[in-house]
């Protein structure tokens, strides 16, 4: 599975993608925490209590579509990692 990083987070991880090796389908729970386990200043925008991920300050899209917390992705997917937007 691809990830990519847009600004800032390029700027966190040192890189604007990288590849994780999915072997099954995984919730995009998992995936921020694999994430976060290869890039540590993740972590600073992942809220959690206890092994459960609260609330993130990070948008996750495939495609067109927005992930949810428990929205499944597999190998051949691309996620792209953005900040959230608000207009007004």
């Amino acid at each position: 599975m691809k990830v990519q990083f847009f600004k800032p987070f390029d700027e966190l991880s040192g890189r604007e993608e990288m590849d994780l090796n999915l072997k099954e389908p995984r919730k995009v729970k998992e995936v921020l925490g694999m994430i976060e386990k290869e890039v540590p200043s993740f972590q600073q925008f992942l809220r959690k209590d206890k092994d459960e991920v609260l609330n993130f300050f990070v948008v996750l899209v495939r495609g067109g579509e927005i992930l949810k917390l428990n929205d499944t992705v597999q190998n051949g997917d691309t996620v792209k990692v953005l900040p959230p937007i608000s207009g007004g």
